[in-house]
């Protein structure tokens, strides 16, 4: 019984996945064979009995040397034989059934296949599959802390995920019947699906795929699993690269290289056992960290501005000293384009899907909310104040020589917008103003809070965007665990946590019953890193409030 990984290969990629594994296999002096066969197969599926041509090409790479692979079975079929002392030996059985191409990929040829594939092919068969067992899952989370994870279970059948997740990789058992005979229970499921077929035969492997085409136009979903899907507009694609790039211009876009990825069906650690060498043009540079400081040292090393430059560099993952994928940056980078609701991941632009966004919404929906128009934040009364202080301090020793524009600034900068607002509360209604008071925790000294009263603590923030706001979230989950942990010394008593938001919009958000609607605030991000600090507060035994105010 051998393991099968199938992918299919995505409309659009088809010649050029052909050309790459010609290129990558082929053409290069370890080529052993690239035959076809034709086929002719007929399979009973479901209760229709089928003939169908499937025309298969075999492409393989690797040196004669003295050790068998494992899956000599495969050459056998093709009437070949080879032996190799290479540790990464890769081989790829090309499929056309119809219009379609798939891809089976042996030893480490998936790092080839994976970005061409379908990546809505694997999730879409894994909804309507009834599931006996889940060993594992791997989820993302864009924008939290948690940005990966991967879960392993023992007895369940269940998927669990929290909103705001998507599932990159699950690995399970299902239910089959008795006289199944395509594949066995265990199943792999990510970018590609990974079977174990009962015997090792190119003819069980066109009768998984005559299966898994079955399933898919006649079985209605049994399952939620949220994944993100696929764009394909060329013009959201270009305006949605344009921002990235004016991000990265604007130094406003924090690169982030994730620790885990998912190739295929497999998962990889990028920073286990592995080192890179970074290429740009003519130059090139091994390193055993892929990090921002890497790339800008390279960057400065070499005389070229990386923020034009960045998605530019290519990088080659080696494991155990061997070439294993070649990247570019943008493929190893997650990013979220908030007002598309859109996200980047593997070099390619996905939307959130409607069970990612139903689940999100519901989360966001469990979190108190409250607006009070009376602690709207006003810019005439902030100006008054700018004016009275003028007045005030004009004369002070500090601004000698200054003009009354002068002046004027620097006061503007002393009491800039949150710190006025925060004054004027505790003025007006007897909040406490914690606004820049350090606490000593350890050895360093911490700003816990911006506002306090009745034992909620509150984090304050005025904004228009998911980059400008989210910060706050950071800052009242920092001051949880210090809590948490009993590292502060303050004596006020703390049952609640709460996020203040001061929103500079045009139109406030729509009512539900009392509470403002915070799924109207179109600022997915912010909406991602709200559902992660929800349920940290949650954990950590304080209650999660969020107050809305606006800027008038």
């Amino acid at each position: 019984m051998g393991r099968v990984n199938i992918y299919k290969i995505a409309e659009g990629k088809k010649q050029d996945f052909l050309n790459t594994i010609s290129e990558k296999l082929v053409e290069k002096k370890t080529l052993v064979i690239k035959k076809d066969i034709p086929k002719v197969v007929t399979t009973q599926v479901s209760s229709e009995v089928l003939q169908t041509e499937f025309h298969l090409t075999l492409y393989i790479s690797a040196p004669s040397e003295e050790k068998k692979v494992t899956w000599n079975w495969l050459l056998n079929e093709f009437q070949e034989e080879i032996k190799t002392s290479l540790p990464n030996p890769k081989a790829i059985v090309v499929i056309k059934h119809e219009d379609q191409l798939y891809g089976v990929t042996f030893g480490f040829s998936y790092f080839v296949v994976d970005k061409y594939c379908d990546r809505n092919f694997a999730f879409n068969f894994a909804r309507k599959l009834d599931y006996k067992e889940v060993k594992t899952t791997a989820l993302t989370t864009p924008n939290s802390q948690k940005n990966k994870s991967i879960n392993t279970y023992i007895n369940y059948n269940n998927f669990e995920f929290d909103s705001g997740e998507s599932f990159t990789k699950i690995k399970a058992k299902l239910n089959i019947k008795e006289d199944f005979k395509t594949f066995k229970e265990g199943i792999e499921i990510g970018n590609s699906l990974k079977f174990s077929i009962q015997e090792d035969s190119l003819n069980n492997i066109v009768e998984l795929i005559l299966h898994i085409n079955y399933v898919l136009l006649n079985h209605e979903d049994k399952v939620k699993i949220p994944v993100f899907s696929k764009i394909n507009d060329d013009d959201l694609i270009d305006m949605l690269d344009k921002k990235l790039l004016d991000e990265i211009k604007d130094n406003t876009f924090n690169i982030n290289f994730s620790e885990i990825d998912i190739v295929g069906a497999n998962e990889v650690f990028n920073h286990n056992d592995n080192t890179f060498r970074i290429f740009f043009k003519t130059h090139n540079k091994q390193i055993d960290e892929l990090t921002k400081d890497e790339l800008h040292k390279f960057a400065t090393e070499n005389n070229f501005d990386l923020k034009e430059n960045i998605l530019n560099i290519k990088v080659v993952s080696y494991n155990n000293g061997n070439p294993v994928r070649t990247d570019t940056i943008k493929s190893l980078i997650d990013y979220v384009v908030d007002e598309e609701r859109c996200i980047l991941s593997k070099g390619e632009w996905y939307k959130y899907n409607d069970d990612y966004l139903n689940y999100l919404a519901d989360s966001i929906k469990e979190i108190e909310s409250i607006y009070e128009p009376e602690y709207d934040y006003k810019n005439t009364e902030h100006q008054e104040f700018l004016n009275k202080k003028f007045e005030l301090e004009k004369n002070e020793e500090e601004f000698e020589g200054l003009s009354e524009d002068q002046i004027k600034e620097k006061l503007k900068k002393r009491y800039y917008t949150e710190k006025y607002y925060n004054t004027n509360l505790q003025e007006k209604y007897q909040f406490v103003n914690c606004d820049r008071e350090l606490t000593k925790v350890g050895s360093a000294k911490v700003e816990e809070m911006d506002l306090y009263k009745d034992g909620t603590m509150y984090a304050v923030k005025i904004g228009n965007s998911s980059g400008k706001l989210s910060y706050v979230i950071d800052q009242s989950l920092q001051t949880l665990r210090i809590y948490k942990h009993r590292l502060s010394e303050n004596p006020m008593e703390i049952n609640n946590a709460g996020i203040w938001l001061i929103l500079d919009r045009r139109t406030k958000l729509p009512l539900d019953g009392n509470k403002p609607d915070l799924n109207k605030i179109d600022m997915i991000i912010l909406k991602n890193k709200l559902d992660y600090w929800k349920k940290e507060v949650r954990l950590m035994g304080f209650k999660p409030i969020i107050r809305i105010n606006y800027v008038v």
